[in-house]
């Protein structure tokens, strides 16, 4: 039987959230632990016990993880720029109201330690920036050989940079080059999957306690930041691995040498690059039936 890694920077966009309840829905019991990644992982952490909570998995452990990328300062954005210690700053979803909620340190050591005892079986949803993963993998010669891992980042179509690898391409790089089977859900594909007014406003009409706590948290980040719409760009990783949404082809990718933050994608072997599994078309409509199905 499968397990689940969850590794997220949840409390900046709202989609880190909304894929968690997803997973939760889809395979909660399934659900080894959640781990937290980027500047203050301690407070993403209480984010992501709250809501497993809510969700009724509040025995889910959660550990808080890596906050400094590999090499690089941090790239921030919008409000968080102001901050002149972002690695303490609270992600704007967080409030004092969620400080009790529990949880432990060391993600990399959970993510090694799982990977030995589930081989195969393990599966990892990695939909931030990709610091655990790669020192987990530096850490311990098992986790090269865990089932999969499904990925929110990239712009394989284009030679741009994505928020996720921009974080830290060199996290990126060394998962990519891990021999770990890697599916990757980039902006190619995400972009087309996004909460619309008329889905967005079942989430406002739904009783259940996650929804409202989803929706607190989408109306924090949205004052934050000033969005006015939320791709679901995290929930597609997710959803990718349950159900036939995503046409993935098998590409061979690198993060680019000249503009930090983008990869490469070639349809054969070329320098440097190494076998991922490209999303490069989606069924938006099979989305957002699965969303509402497992969610509403």
């Amino acid at each position: 039987m499968k397990k689940y890694i969850f590794d997220t920077d949840i409390g900046d966009d709202i989609d880190d959230a909304f894929a968690l309840s997803l997973l939760c829905s889809l395979a909660g019991k399934e659900i080894a632990g959640v781990t937290t990644v980027f500047r203050n992982t301690k407070k993403r952490a209480q984010l992501a016990k709250t809501l497993l909570a809510a969700a009724g998995f509040g025995n889910v452990p959660v550990y808080a993880g890596e906050s400094f990328p590999y090499k690089e300062p941090f790239h921030l954005f919008g409000k968080d720029a102001e901050n002149a210690k972002p690695e303490e700053s609270a992600p704007c979803q967080w409030t004092e109201e969620y400080a009790a909620a529990k949880y432990e340190d060391d993600a990399v050591n959970f993510i090694a330690e799982s990977a030995k005892k589930y081989g195969k079986d393990l599966v990892l949803f990695a939909v931030g920036p990709l610091t655990n993963l790669a020192r987990a993998i530096e850490k311990e010669e098992a986790v090269k050989h865990i089932g999969a891992i499904y990925t929110m980042g990239g712009y394989f179509s284009k030679d741009q940079a994505e928020w996720n690898i921009l974080c830290d391409p060199e996290a990126a790089q060394i998962v990519y080059s891990s021999g770990i089977p890697v599916y990757a859900c980039g902006l190619d594909v995400t972009l087309r999957c996004t909460l619309e007014a008329d889905l967005l406003q079942a989430f406002r009409d739904s009783k259940k306690a996650t929804n409202r706590l989803l929706i607190c948290w989408l109306d924090r980040w949205k004052e934050f930041f000033g969005f006015e719409k939320s791709v679901m760009h995290d929930p597609l990783a997710v959803a990718s691995a349950f159900a036939d949404i995503c046409r993935f082809e098998k590409r061979y990718v690198k993060t680019s040498d000249t503009n930090r933050g983008a990869v490469e994608a070639h349809e054969s072997q070329n320098g440097g690059t190494s076998p991922v599994y490209v999303a490069e078309d989606v069924n938006p409509s099979a989305f957002y039936r699965l969303i509402r199905e497992q969610l509403l």
